[in-house]
């Protein structure tokens, strides 16, 4: 299990999707994903994917990673993906283009990261639907 603490300010980012359940836009279900500093936990950045498209566009994500890059003015020196993300390929496609070697886990390896970014989501975007 990976804890921020093992990790320096752009050691890694981390790619995740944040929503267990779908978020609903004029009754479509999308998805997010977040890009996140490991160490700090700081979002970089996120993108909306329709369920239906699965998996953020490469464009939506190209975008997300050159914002990243005008927060931190430099690549993480790797990226971490879940082994369980249908988005997988289209972020591992966009490290490899900008030169960043990644790293698949279990989810689980990154609860201690990513579980209180979920929580805060859960309570404070998810909790106050009507």
């Amino acid at each position: 299990m990976f804890t921020p603490d093992q990790f320096e300010v752009n050691d890694a980012w981390i790619a995740v999707r944040i929503n267990e359940e779908f978020l609903f836009v004029k009754e479509d279900p999308y998805d997010m994903f977040v890009l996140m500093d490991a160490a700090s936990t700081y979002v970089l950045g996120f993108v909306f994917s329709r369920v239906v498209d699965e998996a953020p566009t490469v464009k939506d994500v190209e975008d997300l990673f050159k914002k990243a890059w005008g927060a931190k003015l430099q690549w993480a020196k790797k990226l971490i993906v879940t082994d369980d993300s249908i988005a997988i390929n289209v972020f591992i496609q966009e490290a490899e283009k900008n030169g960043i070697p990644f790293d698949i886990v279990p989810i689980s390896d990154l609860s201690s990261i990513i579980g209180p970014l979920k929580e805060s989501f859960m309570k404070d975007f998810i909790g106050k639907r009507t």
